[in-house]
């Protein structure tokens, strides 16, 4: 298989999780930012407010962002090979290509505060810095220990907090961390609580930060195992599919239990937290598996939709926050309930595979597209 066809592949799969992320960001576009952390603030007016709520959780929640940072990763790879046979200092140029895409993320930054383009470039500037890998034992070794010290970090952080979400800890360093801030889970979890426990936001940046090396790390891996290329036999990837939802599909579906089952009871974040995010890896190999069949099954005239959104991740991704922030934005938070917020998603998907492939079908890429490549190839 050709690189065009490679590069197929791993646009289809980013088309999806492109459609994907905004079943999640629309929370934070639409409702106070409480409700993405305890989704029963706001939001839920019925059954089928509910209904979308355990579904988004099950399969898009950090499912999709899974998805994005496993791409992220193997766009690390291509790139850095691709930039060996344009310049003599390919690290260099991928720390430049990747500096430009943190200034992207800090002026997102300023429109809204959910980006992930800043955290991706911090996370890749670490990549790129490390020496280069190739066995696919170390990595999935490195792989396991970031998950494994998640869990231990997430255990340490739930100890600072009694069952009610206060916090109950004396140490010198925690009370230092929580100047200015609330002494319990704050607005992190409480829609009545004026301002943040630094703390339980400290712990879940630490834990985006894990959940995102970690998935980059898995795409080193699948690359390496030529498995994201789509070169396996269909066979491998139904195996693959099935292997990775058998796993996921029932961490994720016991972390929305805790929650509901305890009427979101402060005393089951953390818990509920680790299974959620140990189903992501299970999850985004089962999805890859299916996407990837998907991908090879499927009409060209369906198919091309998907990929042409993919290839304009960037800039549907940004489009899709100004269109959250501004139009949702307008109407004002907690004016729409999730089932509602899900009819926008709809509107919006259908907007971007309407308009990605008639740009591309004009341009090579798209325009933010075009604009981050010039700059990252400004003096090579």
């Amino acid at each position: 298989m050709n690189s065009v066809q490679r590069i197929t592949n791993l646009d289809f799969i980013r088309g999806f999780a492109l459609l994907g992320i905004l079943v999640i960001n629309v929370i934070a576009f639409g409702l106070p930012l409480t409700a993405t952390t305890n989704s029963s603030t706001y939001g839920i007016d019925n059954t089928l407010d509910w209904i979308v709520l355990v579904i988004s959780s099950v399969f898009f929640e950090q499912k999709m962002m899974g998805l994005f940072s496993m791409l992220f990763g193997v766009g690390i790879m291509i790139f850095l090979e691709n930039a060996e046979k344009k310049t003599s200092k390919p690290k260099t140029l991928a720390i430049w290509r990747n500096f430009l895409l943190f200034c992207f993320g800090l002026i997102h930054l300023s429109i809204w505060e959910g980006d992930i383009l800043a955290p991706y470039a911090i996370c890749a500037f670490l990549l790129i810095i490390f020496p280069k890998v190739e066995n696919p034992k170390f990595i999935f070794a490195a792989i396991v220990f970031l998950m494994t010290a998640f869990i231990l970090i997430t255990n340490y952080f739930s100890s600072l907090y009694d069952t009610s979400g206060n916090l109950i800890s004396q140490e010198e360093w925690v009370l230092l961390a929580s100047e200015g801030g609330a002494l319990s889970y704050g607005k992190f979890w409480f829609p009545d609580s004026e301002s943040w426990g630094n703390l339980v936001a400290m712990w879940w940046y630490i834990g985006a930060f894990f959940r995102a090396i970690s998935l980059m790390l898995f795409g080193f891996l699948l690359y390496r195992l030529n498995i994201i290329q789509g070169k396996k036999e269909i066979s491998y990837y139904k195996r693959m599919s099935l292997f990775g939802f058998s796993i996921g599909l029932p961490l994720a579906i016991y972390s929305i239990y805790l929650l509901i089952s305890s009427n979101y009871d402060p005393s089951v974040l953390f818990i509920s937290n680790i299974f959620n995010t140990l189903s992501v890896i299970p999850m985004v190999l089962g999805y890859t598996g299916l996407l990837t069949i998907l991908n090879l099954k499927l009409k060209d005239s369906i198919s091309n939709r998907l990929r042409a959104c993919g290839k304009l991740a960037f800039t549907n991704y940004i489009t899709q926050t100004i269109f959250g922030v501004f139009i949702l934005g307008a109407f004002g938070l907690d004016t729409f309930s999730r089932s509602q917020l899900i009819v926008y998603v709809f509107l919006v998907w259908m907007i971007q595979i309407s308009w990605s492939k008639p740009i591309l079908d004009r341009f090579n890429y798209g325009p933010l597209e075009w604009f981050w490549r010039k700059l990252t190839y400004l003096f090579v």
